[in-house]
């Protein structure tokens, strides 16, 4: 079982690196950022002002202003929720590939029983998110103890601990449903639920004041259960965290016992769409095929969430519209967003959705770069076809894959933006396509990396290349960082096209890099040795 542990934990290496950069290299930064930027009383006495007329408004995007005037309660407000995806993410992706691969029937094969083996794998993936847990701990305390300009900017231990705790229960909660889904619907399908729940779960409770139907769905989220605790303003609620504990031990439990009872590789499927000879006996085909259930699964997702959303913001642009001083307020803290309108406002809580596209292109990339690890590709080359050719036609197919999520994004929004008396409905339908254009390029850096590298890093890469793009796009502006370092931000160059304002400029971006990662990655698949 020690050996099962050390395997999964050594598998886990590189997302231990990524995950404490993120978390506790975030948190320091993001401190130290907050002390620069508003360095006076004077500053945080508007910034605080600012945050408390926004009022409900604020809750949606940023979570509750409690203490905003204090670096730590400005960061928990601005950044704590970020965190908590960030932490809910990775947990998502782990749980649902740790018992996946091609040295599965090897362990299961082994004297160590399969539940002993679901147990080792999640207490090695568990590690891994303490470490890091506890070193977003340690970075809240050291930023606040070397960042303080003002009293109360000091951030306790206590209040630090209440951060690292918060974000392991939660990446528990979501992260064991990725864990329980998966052994019944597979890993594509159980990442793209827990996906929609981890982001939907903080737009429901964010919004619930505003839409019965999010009203509805809120009370059954962890979000909601740990929504009073916020600790680095301060406000600990340490039992609200039990909810979230107990749920993820029990859906961890369940997986476990799923696990130790089926078959290997045995999951439901749902009933395939019968598609059209045409094409299916070629590389494009046959990725698209292959990764058609996968997309069906997130755009499904993503245009139920479009629907929500879309159906929300009539409402709310209503509140803004007869509130010009809220207008103005919201405005200082989202200068490039006129949430007084339908299609401004859209565009604004659009912008979380730029995660789930970005990953759904990263699950799409999982499956497509696993050909090289198990030995598939040696078999595909033997066939009448180059590397490049490989590299490029199937690099295709994964594109038709995310028209397929995009088409059904858009579907949702449309449906969304009718059902709240939008007259506009082409408009917002149309701007979803900004999501297809972000995940074509995450495909392109993902084909890329695998062509160069190794077709496995794909997805780890894009990984990276989607949160760095979502964190820089979320912190530079907010921080005040010079303009240049905002420019690295894909997302910062796609215009607003919900409310029909697009931005050549990064639409071109998108296709160069989706077109150029496909030509980089034939080139490099070409040039170098397979591996395994």
């Amino acid at each position: 079982m020690t050996i099962v542990w050390m395997r999964a934990l050594t598998d886990a290496r590189r997302g231990l690196i990524t995950l404490l950069i993120l978390l506790g290299g975030l948190v320091f930064a993001v401190l130290g950022g907050v002390a620069s930027a508003y360095p006076t009383a004077e500053a945080r006495t508007e910034i605080a002002a600012i945050a408390s007329s926004l009022g409900v408004a604020s809750t949606g995007l940023t979570g509750p202003a409690v203490d905003v005037g204090t670096m730590g309660g400005y960061v928990q407000w601005k950044y704590g929720t970020i965190l908590v995806m960030i932490a809910g993410i990775w947990a998502i992706l782990a749980l649902t590939r740790g018992l996946t691969g091609r040295h599965l029937d090897l362990l299961a094969a082994t004297p160590v029983s399969r539940r002993r083996l679901a147990l080792a794998t999640i207490g090695a993936l568990l590690t891994v998110l303490t470490i890091a847990c506890a070193v977003a701990t340690a970075g809240a305390w050291a930023g606040g103890q070397a960042f303080a300009r003002l009293p109360g900017d000091a951030v306790p231990f206590a209040d630090a601990a209440g951060l690292g705790a918060w974000l392991w229960v939660m990446a528990v909660a979501f992260g064991g449903l990725a864990f329980a889904a998966a052994q019944w619907l597979g890993r594509g399908a159980a990442a793209w639920i827990s996906g929609v729940a981890l982001v939907g779960g903080l737009v429901a409770v964010g919004y619930r004041s505003v839409s019965p139907a999010l009203e509805a769905i809120a009370p059954f989220t962890p979000w909601d259960w740990t929504y009073d605790h916020l600790p680095l303003a301060g406000r600990l609620d340490w039992a609200s965290l039990i909810w979230p504990l107990l749920t993820g031990v029990l859906l961890l439990g369940a997986g476990v016992e799923t696990f130790a009872r089926r078959d290997l590789g045995a999951v439901f499927s749902p009933p395939r769409i019968s598609l059209p000879a045409f094409g299916l006996h070629g590389v494009t085909g046959r990725v698209f095929a292959d990764r058609l259930p996968v997309a069906l699964g997130w755009g499904s997702g993503l245009a139920v969430l479009g629907f929500v959303l879309a159906a929300s913001t009539g409402t709310m642009a209503e509140q803004f519209a007869a509130s010009p001083g809220l207008t103005e307020s919201f405005g200082a803290i989202f200068p490039d967003f006129d949430v007084s309108s339908p299609g401004g406002f859209l565009q604004l809580v659009m912008q979380l959705l730029f995660v789930l596209a970005g990953f759904a292109a990263v699950n799409l990339l999982g499956g497509w770069g696993a050909d090289e690890d198990t030995g598939r590709m040696e078999m595909l080359l033997a066939t009448p076809v180059t590397r490049a050719g490989l590299i490029l036609r199937g690099g295709l197919g994964l594109l038709g894959a995310v028209a397929v999520v995009t088409a059904l994004a858009a579907a949702g929004v449309a449906a969304g933006a009718f059902a709240s008396g939008n007259a506009e409905i082409l408009q917002p339908a149309a701007g979803t396509g900004v999501l297809g254009l972000f995940a074509v390029a995450v495909i392109g850096v993902g084909v890329a990396a695998g062509g160069l590298a190794r077709m496995s890093a794909a997805g780890t890469v894009a990984g990276i290349a989607v949160v760095i793009t979502y964190l820089i796009d979320l912190v530079a502006p907010a921080l005040k960082m010079p303009a240049w370092v905002h420019e690295f931000a894909l997302t910062a160059h796609l215009g607003r096209p919900m409310a029909g304002d697009w931005d050549l400029t990064g639409v071109t971006a998108c296709l160069v890099l989706a077109a150029g990662g496909l030509l980089v990655g034939a080139a490099g698949l070409t040039r170098r040795d397979l591996r395994h």
